[in-house]
């Protein structure tokens, strides 16, 4: 839909330079009847010629051409103009023009005013022509320029092609499209080796620790075992003690009774 749209608005961007051509050819045949020529040369006013915005009359007179006429005129700086008087009001005439050269290039702006660089130059150029077809920045753009001076600053716009910019953009989204693709599988594999590191690196930790664990459970072993035997030890002391504490006592009570006086009785079997 925005192509036929875009299609449709060339057509009549084409439709209306064609039209503004045919207007411009038949003004050229009306001034070169003699009559008519003679007419207009003859109608009060004051004539100069236009410099790009301008009127400048022989005495260095300055009037300023409204841009709406000198637009759809394509006035070319050098064409000459007459200034004059119609009923109530002062309007401007073309009574003779300079030879024209056409030139293509990419519409700008220098300093917000809008400009055409073409391969003869940089031109300045009305707003309102640029206005009259939408231009934009970057549109192609086809103006006159006059014939004897290339140099000139100013140019007259004569159309305005609407930049194409629809099929580059969908074969650079293709072409992006693409390259994502054939990068994913690069991606994800690198993921994966990634993750397989990780997973690696915990494994090792996991068997280091583990290794930590039993080198240290003999060392708790031969504590246990150390713990008992002096537990074992002790005990067998604490029995040797007592067995000697009863020795003594035994040995106690046999001088107490070796001791003691004998009873008549064991005196007899004595």
């Amino acid at each position: 839909m925005a192509q036929k749209i875009e299609l449709i608005r060339q057509a009549l961007s084409a439709a209306e330079s064609s039209l503004k051509l045919a207007r411009q050819l038949l003004s050229d045949i009306e001034r070169s009847d003699g009559g008519n020529r003679q007419k207009t040369t003859d109608l009060p006013g004051v004539t100069g010629v236009f410099d790009g915005q301008n009127m400048i009359t022989e005495k260095g007179e300055s009037f300023p051409v409204p841009e709406n006429y000198a637009s759809k005129s394509i006035l070319v700086v050098g064409d000459t103009l007459k200034l004059v008087q119609q009923g109530k009001e002062k309007r401007f005439k073309q009574i003779e023009h300079v030879k024209r050269h056409k030139t293509s290039g990419i519409l700008t702006k220098k300093d917000g005013k809008w400009a055409a660089v073409t391969s003869e130059g940089s031109y300045k150029l009305l707003s309102a022509s640029v206005d009259h077809y939408n231009g934009e920045v970057g549109d192609e753009i086809l103006v006159q320029i006059p014939a004897n001076n290339l140099q000139s600053t100013w140019a007259a716009v004569e159309n305005v092609v609407k930049k194409k910019e629809s099929k580059p953009l969908v074969k650079e989204d293709k072409q992006v499209e693409e390259k994502k693709k054939e990068d994913k599988p690069t991606k994800t594999a690198s993921g994966e080796g990634s993750k397989a590191k990780t997973e690696s690196k915990i494994e090792a930790k996991e068997e280091k620790e583990e290794k930590e664990v039993k080198e240290k459970e003999p060392t708790k072993s031969t504590l246990g075992e150390t713990e008992v035997t002096e537990k074992e030890v002790k005990e067998k002391e604490a029995v040797k003690d007592s067995i000697g504490e009863a020795d003594i006592t035994v040995k106690e009570e046999v001088k107490a009774k070796d001791a003691a006086p004998q009873t008549e009785e064991e005196e007899e079997l004595a």
